[in-house]
């Protein structure tokens, strides 16, 4: 899970290069039992060739080999991705070597014959420095997000008000058209749909106002386990085709919560979870507490948070959508089915913001989605 900082192994794809068969065997099998997901090549050649179809997230390679050495390797590596860490083995202290190895951006040295503890410190000196860059990119999106936000809420305070000042004309001058109309008529429907729309245009303008900067939030101590409890109830009650399953301790702790704003938040999770399992699925709704400590990658203030899963069966989203589900008007459905498209899942992250809180997506597809929430638990003074 996000709050655990140890390393692991497994998530990292290592390509390891060696042409003297001995040593090729035995380090192979050392990296394997660690849990890398490992590729072995016998030379410089067959390791290019797989590089430039998978590009692996480490490559670790000895230096002097026949036909391609290894910084020849390593040089045509780098000039496809900046982005591999690249780990030489060498017996060499040649300073040419090394000049060249800067030059081409060699990121660790393991000099020959080494103790397996000094390899696998310069393998983690890598991981730490992949796990620091994802990190850089999620702070990226977070702060990229975080300012379309805030355009969409100096839309909102400019705009809405005045909008629903206006639509309150509009629906006010059709309500009394459809009460002239003769009842039945072609007319009185007509004006009845206007007014349907009129109303869905409502709820547009106070999902925008969510938005907007200085909507006031009545932050009280709050049982989150029954707010969700009959949030998932309420919105699955119109439906038969998706098996709700939740696990809410009753023990859980209090949290500062507006629980309007979080109703709204379980609401619009459990309905797009429910559009992702048209033929039907399960829901499953989980909630534990966890601490999260100084440094953490969601970057939190360190303490005690309540950590709440929506897990649904669904088709899951691609990763190229993954990043994007909580940027505002962003939505993989069609345009026009549904009032506000593209709000719902912005509106949810806006929310657990101004908790001091954090949601995050993990998805592959035909695998479902897990949105995972975090809510500061609250202590009283």
């Amino acid at each position: 899970m996000p709050e655990n900082n140890a390393l692991s192994y497994a998530d990292i794809s290592l390509l390891y290069v060696e042409d003297e068969a001995a040593t090729r065997e035995q380090v192979s099998r050392i990296l394997a039992a660690r849990g890398y997901r490992l590729t072995v090549a016998e030379n410089g050649e067959q390791a290019l060739d797989f590089f430039r179809g998978e590009t692996p997230d480490i490559v670790l390679t000895d230096i002097m080999m026949p036909r391609l050495n290894g910084l020849e390797m390593a040089r045509a590596m780098r000039a496809q991705s900046q982005e591999t860490q690249i780990a030489c083995m060498t017996a060499f202290s040649d300073t040419s070597y090394l000049i060249e190895a800067i030059d081409i951006g060699i990121n660790q040295f393991v000099l020959k014959p080494f103790e397996f503890s000094n390899l696998f410190t310069a393998l983690d000196r890598c991981q730490e420095m992949i796990e620091f860059r994802k990190l850089q990119k999620r702070l990226a999106v977070e702060n990229l997000r975080t300012k379309k936000i805030e355009a969409v809420a100096i839309l909102a305070g400019g705009l809405a008000h005045d909008f629903n000042n206006l639509l309150q004309v509009i629906l006010g001058y059709v309500s009394l058209a459809r009460m002239k109309a003769e009842p039945g008529s072609k007319a009185e429907s007509m004006l009845a749909v206007a007014e349907q729309s009129s109303d869905g245009a409502k709820e547009l303008g106070a999902r925008l106002l969510t938005f907007a900067k200085g909507v006031k939030m009545f932050m009280t101590p709050t049982p989150v386990g029954q707010i969700i409890r009959e949030g998932v109830h309420d919105e699955l009650s119109s439906t038969a085709i998706v098996a709700p399953s939740i696990d809410l301790p009753d023990d859980l702790p209090l949290a500062m919560l507006d629980a309007d704003r979080i109703q709204q938040v379980v609401a619009s999770l459990v309905s797009n979870a429910c559009e992702a399992m048209p033929q039907g699925g399960s829901l499953y709704v989980s909630a534990s507490t966890t601490t999260l400590t100084a440094g953490n990658p969601l970057k939190l203030t360190p303490g005690e948070y309540l950590h709440v899963i929506f897990k649904d069966t669904g088709v899951g989203i691609t990763r190229e959508n993954l990043p994007k589900i909580f940027d505002p008007y962003f939505s993989t459905k069609e345009m026009g089915r549904q009032k506000g498209m593209g709000l719902g899942l912005a509106l949810c992250y806006s929310i657990i913001k101004s908790h001091q809180g954090h949601i995050l997506a993990e998805s592959e597809p035909g695998e479902g989605t897990r949105i995972h929430i975090y809510l500061p638990v609250y202590h009283a003074n």
